[in-house]
């Protein structure tokens, strides 16, 4: 009797702790679900009541997904991200990926929604990483709908259309049908950003036919006005304009979001310009125009002011036009300058943030060496560049778009009458503007060359010549020293990227970036290895161009003096202190880019050096300047003469008399190319 007693207690026990962990997992599921419908104080309540009743691994696991879950709807990012690695950490514990899965995959969607669309898709990669691939299950197909979303809002056509296949089989197989017209309507986007609007209306009109059947009023807005832009773009502006005016009906009935009736308005008065109707257009693009002022809505505010700068010129009206014109010059300004440069302002702080987050949360904390103190230090050095670069590129492609539309507009107007042509002052203070902008992008670039602290360390003398053929430059130098490992080693790149000014400058910041990851973030030394992997790099990063450089690794031991070096299409040379006489030495004829023999391996170079031996290095920029009597390329053999006869001088004054050889040589002649040029005295 007493061993059935046992057996029964322990059946009660067993059975009493299955229902309290479904208890759990069924309350965690709840907050998480009705988290925008529960004001706070609940929240917290049934979170409270949830924890106390949190005992297992497993019950942990849920609770701090719904704590996480609160936190996010509290805009309490950091605390939120907390949380999730400790659900991660659980998952660990309970050695169960689907778990992992689900939490990457949450963490994915939380950046979604604030928009940050690189650490979302680095996040559902993730959780595909450890989730059960399976099209019947709706959670699984959700998250790949939503990896869709981000590779529409990042204009990845390549990474959806790889996508979409996958998503319209598992369409059909959805038991949500709010799911299914969710599919369609990605695939409808899909084929409107890749310019196939008949497809887009094809599953455009699949999902409001779902839509429609089902009685999901805002989204059938949204469909019929996603149809209006597809027929819109294929030019039939008379159908795209009933879609149009039945998509802003519906958004109204639907009580959608008021920035979308907005978008509506928006849309009926581009198609009524289209339709040379400019009355009806000019009604609607002012109300959409004062309404979007009205809730900040930048981007629709800017679209009003497109349709209204119009239908003015249309209409004879060119002070207004002018008007709206530089409003929406303002947006643009508004939009991707401040707003950017603000993204880009906390990207460091996000990513220590991240770092510090899951090193707290999974107990990683390790004692901290010098030589992993060194690493640190060179790890964020290279993210602040990354950063910098990342602000200048963004810097110069609003420099470019607004010189493209400023010239662009100054040729429309010199067709316009004279009213248009007294605005001429005007624009012409635009392109101040840019120049202005141009000479501050120059700042910023000058800031991403290595301090000259650098060669101060390693060097007993040295110049630098550094003289950009516009205000940016497609040259750079590069340089950074090794010193662990018993090691002493100082390494330094003179390089010619394709092109000069904006272009060149766009692929200096690009190299650049390579080599702090190359050589500061992956520790490779090796000067061959080096630039195979920067030309790798560059090919797959520029797939469809021929742009790369010509240029030169040095590697010097500051112990031995021994150099190492590999380089391409590049000479250099080289003064031995003994003698006093210049070697020339030549590097593979073969860029760093793509070529016949881009998978021809670099070949390293060495040649053992002794105390007050001079390296000379220096781009094409500088031999192959005109100038001169006949008018004629400086060349190389008069470069090595010129250095021959000052060999034996301070660098401090060769370097005078190298700028006053090339400028005496160029004279009134306009340069010809970017110019670098590095002397050094081991």
């Amino acid at each position: 009797m007493n061993s059935v007693k046992k057996i029964i207690f322990l059946f009660l026990v067993s059975y009493s702790s299955f229902i309290i962990a479904q208890t759990v997992i069924s309350e965690s599921d709840d907050i998480q679900n009705n988290i925008k419908k529960l004001d706070s104080i609940t929240k917290h309540k049934k979170l409270a009541n949830l924890k106390i009743k949190a005992k297992s691994t497993l019950d942990k696991y849920y609770f701090k997904l719904a704590e996480a879950s609160v936190l996010n709807s509290e805009h309490k990012l950091k605390e939120a991200i907390t949380s999730y690695y400790e659900a991660i950490k659980f998952s660990e514990d309970l050695k169960n990926d689907s778990l992992k899965g689900i939490v990457y995959g949450k963490i994915g969607a939380m950046y979604l929604m604030r928009e940050n669309l690189t650490k979302a898709l680095i996040n559902f990669n993730n959780a595909f990483k450890f989730l059960p691939e399976n099209k019947n299950d709706s959670n699984y197909v959700g998250l790949r709908l939503k990896k869709g979303l981000v590779y529409s809002y990042m204009e990845d056509l390549a990474g959806n259309r790889n996508n979409l296949p996958w998503l319209l089989v598992a369409a059909g197989k959805q038991k949500s049908r709010i799911l299914e017209a969710n599919i369609y309507n990605n695939a409808g986007t899909y084929f409107l950003e890749a310019q196939i609007p008949d497809s887009a209306i094809y599953y455009f009109t699949k999902s409001v036919q779902i839509r429609e059947a089902i009685k999901n009023l805002p989204s059938i807005g949204q469909s019929y006005n996603n149809i209006g832009t597809a027929y819109y773009n294929k030019g039939d502006f008379s159908t795209a304009l009933r879609y149009f005016e039945q998509g802003c009906i519906w958004r109204i009935k639907g009580k959608a979001p008021f920035q979308a009736v907005v978008e509506s308005y928006v849309n009926i008065g581009k198609t009524y310009y289209k339709l040379k109707n400019n009355s009806l257009a000019m009604s609607y693009a002012s109300k959409a125009y004062v309404l979007a002022d009205s809730i900040g809505n930048g981007n629709i505010k800017q679209k009003a002011a497109a349709v209204l700068k119009d239908v003015y010129i249309e209409s004879g009206n060119y002070k207004n036009a002018l008007m709206y014109q530089d409003i929406y010059f303002h947006i643009t300004d508004s939009m991707y300058g401040d707003r950017k440069r603000d993204e880009i302002a906390n990207l460091t702080l996000e990513y220590e943030t991240d770092q510090k987050l899951k090193q707290d949360s999974l107990k990683r904390v390790e004692a901290e060496t010098a030589v992993k103190f060194e690493q640190e230090k060179q790890e964020a050095i290279s993210k602040r560049t990354t950063v910098i670069i990342t602000l200048l590129i963004l810097f110069l492609s609003v420099v470019a778009f607004f010189a493209y539309t400023f010239f662009k507009s100054n040729k429309e107007k010199q067709k316009q009458n004279d009213v248009i042509t007294k605005q001429h002052s005007q624009l012409q203070a635009k392109q101040t503007e840019i120049n202005d902008s141009i000479n501050y992008a120059k700042n910023i670039q000058n800031a991403l060359l290595p301090p000259r602290l650098v060669f101060e360390e390693r060097n007993k003398e040295y110049f630098i010549f550094f003289a950009p053929k516009d205000v940016v430059s497609g040259d750079f130098y590069w340089a950074s020293s090794v010193k662990e490992n018993n090691l002493d080693l100082f390494i330094y790149i003179t390089a010619d990227c394709t092109g000069h000014g904006v272009p060149g400058a766009f692929m200096s910041l690009i190299c650049i970036s390579f080599l702090n990851e190359i050589i500061n973030e992956e520790k490779i030394t090796d000067v061959a290895e080096i630039l195979n992997r920067l030309r790798k790099k560059l090919i797959q990063t520029l797939a469809d161009g021929q742009d790369g450089l010509d240029g030169l690794v040095c590697l010097l031991d500051n112990k031995t003096k021994k150099l190492n070096y590999a380089g391409a299409n590049s000479r250099f040379f080289i003064a031995h202190e003994k003698d006093h006489i210049l070697t020339e030495y030549k590097t593979d004829k073969m860029p760093v880019g793509k070529g016949p023999r881009q998978d021809v391996p670099f070949v390293c170079n060495s040649i053992q050096l002794h105390e007050g031996d001079i390296i000379y290095t220096f781009t094409d920029g500088y031999p192959d300047q005109f100038g001169g009597p006949k008018n004629k390329k400086l060349k190389v053999k008069n470069v090595e003469q010129k250095l021959s006869e000052m060999v034996d001088q301070k660098l401090s004054v060769q370097e005078e008399e190298i700028k006053k050889f090339f400028t005496n040589w160029k004279g009134d002649k306009e340069q010809i190319d970017d110019v670098t040029f590095i002397g050094i005295k081991v």
